[in-house]
């Protein structure tokens, strides 16, 4: 910066004008001296400074600052108007121009050296104070940062751990509800081979008392089975005599039940046997003795007469029951009213049919 007003030789004359400002005229006011030599310029009214604005006392006075705004002009030779005044409050005051010394310039300068060093040393601490305060900012912000981190670590942390206590009890919970699963069902196993062993020997038990039993009554039936062939003999030998030695038609007739392999419902039909021809008529009453329902020739086909216990369980619940089999592989049951009855029929068969009884 300058540390010295320079002054100007108002004596001296203006420098000559440059080509484009050849015409330009100036007249003493501008240039003091010199006289114009064409018509003065106009000067803006707004602009125009009355001399005597300056006092002998070196005070600038500015009461005398036109204030008309009208773009009127005036000519610089020609008296300036009296423009309105406008009173200011306060005044300036322009210091007078001293000429200082080499030694008053030094030190001039030396202290504007030593006022600038201390405004660089003033900015170079502020901007390492601004520095040194980012640089803490940055810290705290760092040090903020790794606090929040580490906090989210350790939330993490711990929610890594609830989660691994919660699987590692469940998976406890697990192992004991499928360890006390697995023991309900080795019991229940248990109980139910207990249980099939005492089955198993109730069962065997009982198979024991079955089978004595129908030991028991196998030989009780052998016996009266024994009993009753002994006696179904003992009748039927009475019965042969009294059949041939009476040879009447009464004694060759009766009625009996018969079920053939054609049907399967039982039919009551009237008999009657002739031993010459070995044949067996049957009727459907004895009142209609002239039509036949069946004729049947029992001459070497008929293979045994049977009992119930032959092969015909069937007939047990029977009673006065037996079966004819044929030789061709047919199967006729009959039963009869009374015991009688049935051994006076198996004696007819035997004789019509030649089957040892």
């Amino acid at each position: 910066m300058p540390t010295e007003v320079e002054t100007h030789d108002r004596s001296a004359p203006p420098p000559p004008p440059p080509p484009k400002d050849a015409k330009v005229h100036f007249d003493g006011r501008t240039y003091p001296g010199r006289r114009a030599t064409s018509k003065p310029l106009p000067i803006p009214q707004q602009q125009y400074i009355n001399e005597n604005m300056t006092t002998a006392a070196g005070y600038f006075d500015y009461s005398m600052i036109s204030v008309n705004h009208e773009p009127s002009l005036l000519l610089a030779s020609s008296p300036p108007r009296s423009p309105p005044r406008v009173t200011l409050k306060g005044r300036v005051e322009l210091s007078p121009r001293t000429t200082r010394s080499p030694e008053e310039r030094a030190k001039r300068r030396m202290s504007v050296q030593r006022r600038r060093k201390r405004e660089e040393e003033d900015a170079l601490r502020e901007d390492q104070e601004r520095q040194a305060l980012r640089r803490r900012q940055k810290e705290e912000q760092e040090r903020r940062e790794r606090e929040d981190e580490e906090r989210r670590k350790a939330i993490l942390q711990e929610q890594l751990r609830q989660a691994a206590a919660r699987k590692e009890k469940e998976q406890k919970e697990a192992k004991v509800s499928e360890e006390r699963r697995l023991q309900e069902i080795r019991e229940r196993k248990q109980i139910e081979h207990e249980k099939r062993l005492q089955y198993t020997r109730e069962l065997e038990k009982w198979r024991y008392e079955q089978i004595q039993r129908a030991e028991s009554q196998s030989s009780e039936k052998e016996e009266g089975r024994r009993r009753s062939a002994e006696e179904r003999r003992i009748r039927i030998a009475r019965i042969n005599e009294e059949v041939l030695q009476d040879g009447t038609s009464g004694a060759l007739c009766g009625r009996v039940t018969i079920q053939t392999p054609d049907s399967l419902a039982w039919k009551r039909r009237y008999f009657r046997f002739d031993l010459v021809h070995a044949q067996m008529s049957l009727y459907r009453n004895q009142l209609d003795l002239t039509r036949t329902v069946d004729v049947v020739d029992l001459d070497g086909r008929v293979d045994s007469l049977n009992e119930w216990f032959e092969g015909f369980e069937e007939l047990e619940a029977i009673p006065h029951s037996f079966a004819v089999k044929f030789v061709d592989g047919q199967n006729w049951l009959m039963y009869a009213d009374t015991e009688e009855e049935k051994d006076t029929l198996l004696v007819l068969l035997s004789e019509a049919a030649g089957v040892i009884l």
